[in-house]
């Protein structure tokens, strides 16, 4: 058998996602649920100037990280599914990201051979 490189046409297409966390609220992103995808790069920007944000990556209750006022994080190079976010009281918090989308395959649970 012999190795052949892969091609630009064998990388799966990326495409940008965002959503926007509202002041005083928790939501729990579902890549695969809402968008079809799996994010492989995350950029969590807080924009409330005075209160931090916190978020989770996963479903791990012991996974929470601080996003400390007007700051933002990056994730790159991941394969994440869920995201939660707990904005701060005074402004929003912006989640952008880069996802692939999921195949046929896995959305209906066959494992393909």
């Amino acid at each position: 058998m012999i190795f052949t490189p892969p091609t630009v046409s064998d990388v799966p297409l990326l495409f940008p996602i965002s959503a926007i966390v509202a002041a005083g609220t928790t939501r729990v992103i579902s890549f695969p649920d809402e968008f079809l995808g799996v994010a492989v790069n995350l950029k969590i920007t807080n924009n409330d100037g005075a209160n931090a944000a916190t978020y989770r990556v996963g479903q791990d209750a012991m996974n929470n990280r601080n996003l400390a006022a007007s700051s933002f994080d990056t994730i790159s190079n991941s394969n994440i599914k869920y995201l939660q976010v707990v904005a701060g009281a005074g402004d929003t918090v912006l989640v952008e990201a880069q996802a692939y989308e999921i195949e046929r395959a896995e959305l209906a649970g066959v494992v393909a051979t």
